[in-house]
Order: structure tokens, then C-alpha cells, then sequence
């Protein structure tokens, strides 16, 4: 029972930038020839993905919450955990992906976060592709779902 719940007791080091888009400065990205399927996961997440011959080239998840954002008295849709796979990088079907998941929301809701980690530079340049812009920094440790030694830079008012 203890080798079960010791991988999640271990501390986690966070360093994360947030980016988020609001209808005030959404951008329509130009249309790739790439079909978009939504499958609702269950009531916080709903997955988002690019299917070519029978082959997941591309998803990206759309969370209703998380609580990293209470970090910075937010809350609301965050889109993370995309990942395209290595044959179709560099084809711009990342941002494409992420600005649709961000207009689809903005149709209903105020703002859109997405997280990416800090060191991920291929990701970044995606986001801002896509039109989302710089809203902080965190650094922080977590463990379970707690969240200690907090740094937040960059913040926007």
C-alpha cells in the first residue's frame, strides 16, 4: 500500500509560464486542412485532437479548472498538456490547434489560460503564434496539491 501512495508524496519542482487570451485581443489563425475532434473527458476536461490515418498526430486538453491558477487569483479554462508528435512539428498545426480551443471558449467565457513549462521554447513560440500573451511566471514546489515556496514574476494587472 505504501510503494502505491509514495510516488505521489514526493515534492515537485513547478516552473511554468501562463499565458491567456481574451476577446479583446483574440486572433483568428489562419485554416490548416486538419479536422478537429472534440471528446469530452468527463466534467473538468475535454480533449481536443488531430487524427490522420488513424494516427493522433496532435491533442491538446481544455481544463474547466485548475488549481495552480488559484496561485494567481484566477481561476477558469486552461488548455495544457498538448503534445504533436515528432512527423508533424513545425507545421504550425500546435498554434492552430490551441487558438481554435481559445476562440471556441472566448465565445462563452472571459479569458483562457494555457500553461507550458518555462525551458519549453518550441511550445512558447507556438503559444505566441497562436495570439496568447505573457500573463506570469510561477516557480513554486508541490506536493499532493499543495503548493509552497511560491515565486511569481512577469505578472500583468
Amino acid at each position: 500500500m505504501i510503494k502505491k501512495i509514495k510516488p505521489y508524496l514526493k515534492v515537485k519542482k513547478i516552473d511554468v509560464l501562463i499565458y491567456y487570451m481574451t476577446p479583446d485581443f483574440v486572433t483568428s489563425f489562419p485554416s490548416l486542412d486538419y479536422q478537429i475532434d472534440k471528446q469530452i473527458i468527463d466534467a473538468n476536461k475535454t480533449k481536443y485532437s488531430i487524427t490522420v490515418d488513424s494516427i493522433c498526430i496532435h491533442k491538446s486538453f481544455l481544463f474547466k479548472k485548475l488549481n495552480i491558477l488559484k496561485l494567481i487569483h484566477r481561476k477558469g479554462p486552461t488548455i495544457g498538456d498538448c503534445v504533436t508528435i515528432p512527423k508533424y512539428k513545425g507545421k504550425s498545426i500546435y498554434p492552430y490547434v490551441i487558438n481554435y480551443i481559445a476562440n471556441e471558449v472566448l465565445k462563452e467565457d472571459n479569458e483562457v489560460f494555457i500553461i507550458v513549462n518555462s525551458d519549453n521554447l518550441s511550445s512558447i513560440r507556438g503559444i505566441e503564434k497562436a495570439g496568447f500573451k505573457l500573463y506570469t511566471k510561477i516557480q513554486a514546489k508541490r506536493i499532493l496539491l499543495f503548493y509552497y515556496n511560491v515565486s511569481l514574476t512577469k505578472q500583468v494587472d
